[in-house]
């Protein structure tokens, strides 16, 4: 809709002008082209190149319009090329020059702006798009006073109400307006918005950047800014979306504040999934949701900031005190440490714009799945309830990873993490990240390119990192104060963890979830099985479930899309309890193994009598693989495992919607190359498939995360494989 109003690469055309307003010619061309390159429209594209070269060649004169342009300067990358940078310092330089105090403060530290440089008036919407203007010139590399943030500040923090919240033009440090008391008497109640609140907040945290990046980096506890966390507060007591043309201007504020706060909730409300349903109910046929093209780009800005890919949640934590009230932990000694990894991860992944998040322990699990890395930052003991590491540990288990920075090198939160971890799985212990590691390897800075080799510690289920630890040089110091430079390596370990999370499917991008898509999936409680599955797994001394995720995820699977319960059960080998009344059997793992006489009697006793054996190198291991093959040959001495894989057109795979190719991971495919077959191998028993066999990766495939380093098929090929070899198992 917005492009096919674009006329000679101007939306000028589509303004409504009054008779008094300024004869502005710039203003709605920015604003759409800087919602369309948040969109993803490419700067090569050429209506955006039209739109560009107008920008640069046409004046603008109002405010809005030159803190919207510089956002179109500031998305053409970093840093500009000349003429871009050309036109940011003349823009940076109307905007510093039409900066002024309101002199009702009685001082004149205070900057505030008006609709034009030459008006000597103000209001807080006017402002922030001047501070927003003058921010993109800061990241842009263009200079900025430090005494422009100053005053901003100041402004700002003395203009909020003592509930919390910002008025239009009324200050709440004066409780009147600027303008003369016998226009707006005192007895006059100041209208406090949520539009006008949202600008405050945003406007506090682009200050912070700038005047307190160095606090909390000695590790004082907690860091709170109590003028952005009262603002944060009337925002969750005053949040609703009324039906009305302002509601679009304040959700692009809204969205502003969620993305800088990283908070997911207002109070109890879901910013972004309340903002999403107001636009999609509201939006027209033709794609405008007002025929006000300003207000058609406010929404298309709240929809795709909002959901772009979440990186990270940091973990808001308490400490348990064994019965006594819970102590809030020291979570956020650096309040802006995951808020500048993630935007430097989005700078050195092209640019992208991604997202971070606040969560606690206190929401659902399938709330802390928005990200894919759990982040815990801290300096104290970590103690958490039995209900917290059970919530912990399904997290993990669900395909989760969980990243820990000791703040100040503390070794009492890297002592506790590890005891924490070993409630969580007890089986694993920690060791240094081994430098063959996918996370050192196969990413975006190998580690062999660092200048110093940082410690780096992980727990590990023998296919994939469940937990990253970095017990020393405090990367979050750095994060918090963006001083990257010299530090090279200390954001590059977060980066290189983000991308091992997502790693690069067939066509070579990442798998990267916009927010609200997931790989967890949950039984349709509307769907009624038909009939119900057995399904044993095989424990023997080992590592003999390595990913129980999977399994669960499976049997919702399953559930949904055959009506087919599947009732998944440990059975420990060699104890005689393994008999036809489970169908199918699994044995996976992650090291070499051997199994008893008794054990081997029991699984051959077990396939005669009817039952499934299934057989997968949890992870592609290649050291379990080849001990899985000998003891099959131990225990069927007589059936040999088939030399040609099993054909997707053949029997087995037929239940169901047929499979038209599968996809191996990138690990995979170094190997396999462009395979679209599956190579799982068959052995025949009285004359039917009774033992299949894949040393390709199936069950860290079923947990559904995409995971780097796993040699066997993607997690939707892997997830259909063992649905179909169950579906024939069970019949």
């Amino acid at each position: 809709y917005l492009k096919g109003l674009e006329q000679n690469g101007s939306w000028e055309a589509t303004r409504k002008v009054g008779p008094k307003d300024p004869p502005e010619k710039t203003g709605v061309t920015a604003l759409v082209t800087y919602a369309l390159m948040a969109a993803g429209e490419d700067a090569k594209e050429p209506g955006i190149q039209q739109a560009v070269n107008y920008l640069l060649q046409t004046p603008a004169t109002e405010t809005y319009a030159l803190g919207c342009r510089c956002q179109v300067w500031l998305s053409l990358g970093v840093p500009p090329k000349p003429a871009i940078r050309q036109a940011f310092e003349a823009d940076q330089a109307i905007l510093f020059k039409a900066a002024h105090p309101d002199m009702e403060m009685h001082e004149a530290k205070s900057l505030f702006y008006s609709y034009t440089p030459d008006w000597p008036d103000w209001d807080h919407s006017n402002s922030q798009y001047g501070v927003l203007g003058m921010w993109a010139c800061a990241q842009a590399g263009i200079e900025v006073p430090k005494a422009y943030w100053e005053a901003v500040d100041y402004g700002w923090r003395g203009h909020q109400f003592k509930d919390g919240g910002w008025a239009y033009e009324m200050s709440g440090n004066l409780g009147r307006t600027h303008r003369p008391a016998a226009q707006h008497p005192a007895a006059t109640p100041p209208r406090e918005l949520a539009s006008m609140t949202a600008a405050g907040i945003a406007t506090l945290f682009i200050t912070q950047e700038y005047l307190h990046g160095n606090d909390g980096i000695s590790c004082p506890g907690n860091i709170v800014d109590l003028n952005i966390e009262a603002g944060l507060n009337w925002m969750s007591q005053h949040f609703e979306l009324p039906d009305e043309l302002r509601t679009y201007y304040t959700l692009y504020g809204i969205e502003r504040i969620g993305v800088a706060s990283g908070r997911k909730y207002f109070g109890t409300t879901d910013w972004y999934k309340a903002g999403a349903e107001f636009l999609v109910k509201h939006q027209q046929a033709n794609g405008s949701w007002t025929e006000s093209v300003p207000y058609d780009c406010f929404a298309l800005l709240f929809l795709v900031r909002g959901r772009a890919p979440v990186v990270l949640n940091k973990l808001q934590y308490n400490l348990d005190m064994h019965g006594d009230k819970p102590r809030v932990a020291n979570w956020n000694e650096r309040p802006r440490d995951a808020a500048n990894i993630t935007k430097w991860i989005g700078k050195e992944n092209e640019n992208r714009f991604l997202n971070w998040q606040v969560v606690n322990l206190d929401v659902p699990v399938e709330e802390l799945h928005d990200a894919p890395i759990l982040y815990l930052a801290g300096n104290q003991v970590l103690q958490f309830s039995d209900g917290e590491i059970n919530k912990l540990r399904l997290f993990v288990e669900e395909g989760g990873l969980i990243f820990a920075n000791a703040d100040c090198d503390s070794l009492a939160f890297s002592t506790g993490l590890k005891k924490v971890c070993h409630q969580l799985f007890p089986s694993y212990e920690f060791h240094d990240l081994p430098p063959d590691s996918p996370i050192y390897t196969n990413q975006q800075f190998p580690r062999d390119k660092w200048k110093s080799k940082m410690k780096v510690e992980a727990l590990s289920n023998g296919a994939r990192e469940l937990v990253i630890l970095v017990p020393l040089r405090d990367p979050a110091r750095y994060w918090q104060t963006q001083a990257f430079g010299g530090h090279e390596e200390l954001a590059y370990v977060m980066d290189d963890v983000f991308l091992y999370t997502v790693a690069r499917g067939e066509n070579g991008g990442l798998g990267l979830r916009n927010k609200g898509e997931t790989y967890i999936v949950a039984s349709d409680a509307k769907i009624t099985a038909t009939r119900s599955i057995k399904v044993a797994r095989l424990i023997y001394p080992g590592n003999p479930d390595p990913e129980p995720g999977g399994w669960r995820r499976l049997a919702a699977v399953v559930h949904n899309n055959d009506s087919v319960d599947l009732d998944v059960q440990s059975v420990n080998l060699g104890e005689n309890k393994l008999d036809n009344s489970f169908k199918v059997a699994h044995l996976t793992g992650t090291f070499k193994f051997t199994l008893t006489p008794a054990m081997r009697d029991e699984i051959a006793k077990f396939v005669a009598g009817g039952g499934t054996l299934i057989v997968d190198a949890c992870g592609g291991d290649a050291v379990f693989a080849p001990s899985a093959r000998t003891e099959l040959a131990a225990i069927f001495p007589n059936n040999k495992l088939s030399e040609t894989p099993l054909a997707l057109d053949g029997p087995v795979f037929s239940a169901g919607a047929k499979i038209e190719q599968v996809v191996y991971r990138p690990s995979a495919r170094k190997i396999v190359g462009n395979l679209r077959t599956p190579r799982i191998l068959a052995i025949d028993i009285n004359g039917r498939p009774a033992v299949f066999f894949s040393a390709e990766d199936l069950s860290c495939g079923m947990v559904g995360m995409p995971v780097d380093g796993i040699y066997g098929y993607e997690p939707a090929s892997a997830t259909i494989l063992m649905e179909k070899l169950v579906l024939f198992a069970g019949k």
